[in-house]
């Protein structure tokens, strides 16, 4: 009898297995993409050193400014929260050309989006440089002014070297020391 069984469970089709529904992919949620910004790469304009100005300048140069060579100035101007208008005055140097509208005025901005106005400019000779913008924000009736700089260089400007310290007789380097005062005279 036990044969038999054995025999029979030999010949038997084993039983299928259980099929396992396959767990479903994983999906991803979807977000939105922000906004890509334009202004990501351009370099930020140097403030006045005022705590709160309500606008951010961010710029950029169409290529690096060379001597007699106009060059577009891409400037961006970013309000703060509040801000219900803005107008900028961009003025240059002694050494630098400055082309195109150079007031912008923007009524009705919104906080974060940049605000774009581009000039020309044309150095006249090789330095270091400053463009100067001076951005008046209106703010629930108030105006709030502040003024950037927008720093460039235009060829290899000659760096300046210490002067050589003096010497004594002796070729000694002389030591300058702080004066001391002294309502007695010194014996």
């Amino acid at each position: 009898m036990a044969t038999l069984v054995l025999l029979g469970a030999c010949s038997s089709e084993p039983e299928p297995e259980a099929a396992v529904p396959a767990a479903p992919a994983a999906t991803k949620p979807t977000v939105a993409a922000a906004p890509k910004d334009e202004t990501a790469n351009f370099a930020r304009a140097v403030g006045d050193g005022k705590p709160g100005a309500a606008v951010n300048i961010r710029y950029e140069f169409s290529g690096k400014p060379t001597l007699g060579v106009p060059t577009e100035l891409d400037v961006a101007f970013i309000p703060s929260a509040g801000v219900d208008s803005m107008e900028a005055k961009l003025s240059g140097m002694d050494g630098i050309t400055l082309a195109g509208n150079l007031i912008a005025s923007f009524s009705a901005v919104e906080a974060g989006k940049p605000y774009r106005h581009t000039i020309s400019v044309l150095p006249d000779r090789t330095g270091v440089f400053y463009i100067t913008a001076s951005v008046n924000t209106q703010i629930a009736g108030s105006a709030l002014n502040r003024t950037f700089s927008i720093p460039f260089v235009v060829g290899q400007p000659s760096v300046q070297q210490k002067p050589a310290p003096a010497k004594d007789d002796q070729g000694e380097s002389v030591k300058s020391m702080p004066a001391e005062e002294s309502t007695e005279p010194k014996q």
